[in-house]
């Protein structure tokens, strides 16, 4: 599977790499470094037009933020059937006039994932070939041959080897020619470098998301929590890892470059965002009257707490009240949860209602498809006259308007006249009369 991710990576490094060395003639070492650097534009410059249209997507949402809220007001407390559709239609008609699309804001990043994934391998796998750095032929990797692998190995920087790092061990440095202390005084200004850019992109992405947060949302408070803790413990991964870790020159490298790229491109671009698609007024507003309801319901639910934990505290020291503190502690806790029952019931049961609707809308539409069909069945068919069965009669049966004492007359011969005159029963010459009948009965 990475080696479908890895294949174009890899051409690209190679092109920059041909370009460099057999097209402008610069030394082996000198063009697989820059190749690097070179990839990493190429690729950033590749997915840049997604990146954007993340950013883009993702500022229309947020303006459009306050709309929707009043769309759900609107129609979360009905309890028709077709609540529902009518809001997902209005949503669809506001997001068609104000050009977004909910696939703009998820595409670009599963576009740009596999691209960073494929990079990072490629870099990995030259750095630190499977078969190990004093192998004889190495294993290729995508378009790059073993004999662009054996010169990238021996490719030096400032007199470090690329696969070298600080935590290998003292024989395969010497084996590479190099000491612990030149590749350590190499490594650690670029590790410092990337864990810087790193951190400011961080902040940056800290506070675009801040001034969009969606207060309303308890999950989008919690991850902006942790996004804020992460921010300071994140910074320490390049530092520790790429010192202590297998990591080599190359890698650490390339850390420095995606994260000064990363943190130039997120400026950039927030800046772009802010001139072409500004926050607008009605946002504002919504997101500090938003703010201000929250923040006065957190203060409420905050002073309850701490009510509870002081009357804990009381309940050690004045043992004769524990009954009373108890029991304002759990007076507390049911207003508490009767508080925010009361903010979530009648949605709740609306939701109910709209459900039980469109159970007995679909039931209702059953009932009349299977009335439909039955009466579909009892129709005579198309194109003719009415078939006897249709009456609950045979085909051989009489008429129900004929003379029940007069048979249908019999089909005429070929020889008889087609106006002769039928005659009945009594008048052929096989019938005794009846008196003779009456006299052998008796």
């Amino acid at each position: 599977m990475l080696d479908i991710l890895i294949y174009p990576v890899s051409g690209v490094m190679k092109l920059w790499h041909i370009a460099l060395h057999s097209w402008i003639g610069l030394d082996d070492s000198l063009a697989w470094l820059l190749s690097l650097f070179g990839l990493i534009v190429t690729v950033r410059l590749i997915i840049l037009p997604f990146a954007w249209a993340q950013y883009r997507s993702t500022r229309i949402l947020v303006n459009l933020r306050p709309k929707l809220h009043s769309l759900e007001e609107e129609y979360g407390l009905r309890t028709d059937a077709e609540a529902n559709s009518e809001l997902s239609e209005k949503r669809r008609e506001l997001y068609k006039e104000h050009r977004y699309s909910p696939v703009g804001g998820c595409v670009p990043a599963l576009i740009q994932l596999p691209v960073f994934i494929g990079l990072y391998q490629v870099l990995l796998r030259m750095a630190r070939p499977t078969d190990g750095l004093d192998a004889a032929r190495h294993q290729p990797i995508g378009f790059l041959t073993p004999t662009d692998i054996e010169t990238f190995l021996h490719g030096r920087i400032n007199g470090v080897p690329m696969p070298a790092y600080p935590a290998m061990s003292t024989d395969q440095l010497t084996a590479l020619d190099t000491n612990r202390d030149t590749v350590f005084n190499f490594v650690l200004p670029f590790l410092i470098a990337a864990a810087v850019f790193m951190t400011i992109n961080m902040l940056v992405s800290i506070y675009r998301t801040q001034i969009t947060l969606d207060h309303q949302s308890t999950v989008a408070r919690r991850i902006q929590q942790f996004m804020i803790a992460l921010a300071v413990i994140v910074p320490i991964f390049p530092l520790a890892f790429g010192l202590k870790g297998p990591v080599p020159a190359a890698i650490a490298l390339y850390w420095f470059a995606g994260n000064l790229w990363t943190m130039c491109q997120t400026i950039i671009l927030n800046l772009i965002l802010d001139r072409k698609h500004p926050l607008t007024e009605e946002f504002t507003k919504f997101r500090e009257e938003s703010k201000r309801q929250v923040r006065a319901r957190l203060r409420r639910a905050r002073a309850a707490r701490w009510g509870i934990r002081r009357r804990r505290l009381l309940m050690l020291v004045l043992p004769h009240r524990i009954r009373r503190l108890h029991r304002k502690n759990v007076e507390v806790r049911r207003e508490m949860k009767a508080e925010a029952e009361a903010l979530k019931a009648p949605k709740r049961e609306a939701r109910k209602k709209r459900r039980e609707a469109a159970r007995e809308r679909d039931r209702e539409k059953q009932r009349r498809k299977t009335e439909e069909k039955k009466a579909d069945k009892k129709k005579p068919p198309a194109g003719g006259e009415p078939d006897g069965r249709a009456d609950g009669n045979s085909p051989g049966d009489a008429s129900p308007d004929a003379d029940p004492g007069v048979a249908d007359a019999p089909a005429a011969d070929a020889g008889t006249p087609a106006d002769a005159p039928a005659r009945s029963a009594g008048d052929t010459g096989d019938e005794e009369p009846p008196s003779r009948r009456s006299d052998q009965m008796e």
